[in-house]
This record gives structure tokens, C-alpha cells and sequence, in this order.
């Protein structure tokens, strides 16, 4: 399979295109990924209906029985719970009891006192991670990074 990027100015939104003979593997691999991409999650935002990326949301976090999901601009609130949304997404993973985060928006993680984890989003926000998700992180990251090299 090629890739062929192809920079066009003043385009209204990035789009792809696929050209194929048959659906092979390799194809469908990257097909699968795209999927999570591209899916959307309905929400409240100042009382009105958003429907928002899922790959947009920094992370997922409960406060008082209710479940938020936080983009660059937004805390939109959702009505799945986090198990739900942890199944449903590739990409996110529990960092405590009250939190999932999507690791494609990790920019760098951070040892902490306590063998707690300090994770820095691509957004500036900073989240902890508690030790005892710490393994289940980890192990996220390295299936992913491994789908990815494959």
C-alpha cells in the first residue's frame, strides 16, 4: 500500500480518499483505525445538543454522578458511562476511579510522589494518574504502539 499526502490551501476540511482493487489485510488495518476517528459522541454543552468527535476528547472525568468529556474548548456533558466509553473507543484507558483519558492527546508523563503518575495533555491540562491504573496504562500504550508498527 502507498500513501500519497497532497497539501491543498484553503481547504474547508481535511479529507481522505482510498483507492483500491481489493480490500486486502493491510488495508482493512488501516480501515479499522480510521473507524475510532471517526466516530461521534452526543452531549450537553450550555444547554444545548452537541454531537462531538470522540478523537477531539481530551479525556472523559466524573463529578457527582455525572460524566463530562473535556476537548480543547468544551466540557460537554455525556450520558455513557466510563466502562462503556472505554470498550466502545480504542485510545482510551482509566488513570482513576473518576477518569479515562484518551492517550493520543498525552504529550508527556511525569513520576510523582507516591508512585503516582502526572500525565501533560496536548492541551496544557495536567492529570493524575493514580498507581494502582498505572499498569493497565502502560499496557494500552504498548498494544497500541505495537498496532501501530504492524
Amino acid at each position: 500500500m502507498k500513501l500519497v499526502k497532497t497539501r491543498e490551501e484553503n481547504l474547508k476540511e481535511n479529507y481522505l480518499e482510498l483507492h483500491y482493487d481489493r480490500i486486502d489485510d493491510e488495508t482493512n488495518t488501516v480501515l479499522e483505525r480510521l473507524r475510532d476517528t471517526l466516530k461521534y459522541i452526543e452531549g450537553t454543552f450550555e444547554d444545548r445538543k452537541v454531537t462531538v468527535a470522540v478523537s477531539d476528547i481530551y479525556y472523559f472525568e466524573t463529578v457527582d454522578r455525572k460524566i463530562f468529556a473535556y476537548t480543547k474548548d468544551m466540557c460537554v456533558e455525556v450520558r455513557e458511562a466510563l466502562r462503556d466509553l472505554i470498550d466502545e473507543y480504542s485510545g482510551f484507558v482509566r488513570i482513576s476511579k473518576s477518569s479515562v483519558v484518551n492517550v493520543y492527546k498525552v504529550k508527556k508523563l511525569q513520576g510523582d510522589l507516591n508512585m503516582r503518575v502526572i500525565i501533560y495533555l496536548k492541551n496544557d491540562e495536567k492529570l493524575i494518574m493514580n498507581r494502582s491504573y498505572k499498569k493497565e496504562f502502560y499496557d494500552t500504550l504498548n498494544r497500541l504502539q505495537k498496532g501501530k508498527n504492524s
